[in-house]
């Protein structure tokens, strides 16, 4: 059963969705693409409390709408959601068709069906679920794939690495802690190969400058001449993410 929802609200502050939940031990906050912001009440709970609440927490709750309205501006309004019929990896030249399985399982699995096919089973009309299942496959095939890559330009550039950590950021294609640590984004695998060996090289030279100094830049243009160009087509990349990566 779906727990009670109630007509959007507002405040003198900040529109919003009100919501009851048998689960909430206190007044929540979230702000999401499906509804903005949304307060989540206890059960029972009288709904006079949420102006002061707004009130209160209104720095956090800017601020979550300004990063709501940034992510609008790169990646538009929220999309209906279907399985893709096809998954492209272009950084390392693969391409699947994607078959669906419709099961009573509750969780989604992704099985590699041969010839170049994907097979995905479960509960598929489950949003959630199947997001879930495709971060899983894409972490898999970037721990497969980035660490060698990393490792294969350091051997061509003398910029070595210790450690390599794959994540799925919604912001950074990459980053290099003072620990010299490479956390890359399961992502890059959706980017042109060129720009894929270029974030990877831009890492590895944070291995040497933990900064963006003049000097980082200078040894960034050793390994990768092009990179000015590389960092203007990168910004533009966010937006052809396909739709279940986002």
């Amino acid at each position: 059963m779906q727990p009670p929802s109630y007509p959007a609200g507002h405040d003198a502050l900040f529109p919003y969705r009100l919501r009851e939940s048998s689960r909430a031990r206190c007044v929540g906050l979230r702000v999401t693409l499906q509804h903005g912001l949304e307060v989540v009440l206890p059960k029972g709970c009288n709904p006079t409390v949420v102006p002061d609440v707004l009130r209160r927490k209104q720095r956090w709750i800017r601020a979550a709408l300004d990063r709501l309205a940034a992510h609008l501006r790169v990646f538009g309004p929220p999309q209906p959601w279907q399985l893709p019929a096809q998954i492209e990896l272009p950084a390392i030249g693969r391409v699947w068709r994607v078959e669906a399985v419709e099961t009573a399982s509750r969780r989604v699995t992704i099985r590699d069906a041969g010839a170049d096919c994907l097979r995905i089973v479960g509960r598929i009309g489950n949003e959630k679920a199947c997001r879930a299942a495709l971060a899983r496959w894409l972490s898999t095939q970037a721990r497969a794939h980035l660490p060698p890559w990393v490792r294969a330009i350091g051997q061509r550039t003398g910029l070595y690495c210790q450690r390599v950590s794959v994540r799925q950021q919604r912001t950074r294609w990459g980053s290099c802690s003072r620990r010299k640590t490479i956390s890359l984004n399961a992502k890059l695998l959706f980017l042109p190969p060129e720009l894929a060996d270029y974030v990877l090289v831009h890492e590895l030279c944070h291995l040497a400058e933990m900064n963006h100094s003049r000097r980082f830049w200078e040894l960034v243009a050793e390994h990768h001449p092009d990179y000015g160009h590389a960092n203007r087509h990168l910004r533009d990349m966010w937006k052809h993410l396909p739709h279940w990566a986002r």
